[in-house]
């Protein structure tokens, strides 16, 4: 009798020792499974975390990529219509040029034939002019004519003071015109320039559109490729937070009840094999 007693014994402590050892290797992996857990868990948020960093400043870089493109759009329109303005402005301004220069041209033409003309008649008054002449003799009913008398022909004073002022408006015509060619020639230089810088903005805006919208394009593939990932990584989370209830619905009993547990079974154990060992002594 005793003989099956003491083998219910042996396999009632043999199956603690069991339960004994099972314990310790559901501990061991309750603790290693909570800290693979939370490790993975604190990874998962500083992840979510610069995800959604990267995901505002994708957002603001985009943003402020569409604002640049539409600035240097409207830049480049603003410029081009400047230029057309310039362009048509430059035209009635040569227009006028050339027309002033035609028009003091044949002033200066006109002016100098009268000056020409002044100075041919001028110069021949300049000679003591003669006449022909048959002399008489003086009778009683006729006086006769003796040779003709001429006074030297003087100029008129006034002829000299009409030349001056026909040469001054000359002059003055001349230098209307130098100054017209002059602003001409600025007025030219500085179109040229305009054109030249302006065309420049444009080229170098047009590259900035179009490096502009390439960056845009990528943080645009970046921006929805940060979302899926952020998408991914709160399911992650959603899937450690589950896992990890679970754990602690499965551990947390034993983690916070082991160390009595184990040793409320080893001290039964030991009462089985003391009473083992008093079945055994009494044969």
């Amino acid at each position: 009798m005793f003989t099956k007693i003491k083998s219910e014994i042996d396999k009632l402590v043999n199956e603690m020792k069991a339960q004994q050892a099972d314990e310790v290797e559901h501990r061991d992996f309750c603790i290693k499974s909570l800290n693979e857990n939370n490790r993975s868990q604190t990874a998962a948020y500083e992840k979510k975390d610069n995800l959604e960093t990267r995901i505002a400043d994708l957002g603001k870089n985009i943003e402020t990529l569409t604002a640049n493109i539409g600035t240097t759009t409207q830049e480049i329109a603003d410029t081009q219509t400047q230029m057309g303005r310039r362009s048509e402005t430059r035209e009635a301004e040569n227009g006028d040029y050339q027309a002033t220069v035609q028009e003091q041209r044949i002033t200066q033409m006109i002016l100098q034939k009268a000056i020409d003309r002044m100075a041919q008649v001028y110069a021949m008054l300049q000679r003591q002019p003669g006449a022909p002449h048959t002399q008489t003799s003086a009778t009683s009913t006729d006086p006769g004519n003796g040779p003709a008398k001429f006074k030297k022909y003087a100029e008129n004073a006034g002829g000299k003071k009409i030349l001056a002022m026909l040469d001054e408006v000359k002059q003055d015509s001349v230098t209307m015109e130098n100054d017209a060619i002059a602003s001409e020639e600025d007025a030219q230089a500085a179109y040229e320039n305009f054109m030249k810088d302006s065309n420049k903005f444009i080229i170098t805006g047009t590259q900035g559109i179009s490096d502009m919208t390439e960056a845009k394009a990528t943080a645009e593939s970046d921006l929805i490729m940060a979302k899926t990932d952020l998408k991914g990584t709160m399911g992650e989370l959603f899937g450690l937070h589950e896992e990890s209830g679970d754990l602690h619905k499965s551990c947390d009993f034993l983690i916070n009840n082991f160390e009595m547990r184990q040793k409320a079974r080893s001290a039964e154990m030991d009462a089985l094999n003391e009473a083992k060992n008093i079945l055994s002594g009494m044969k």
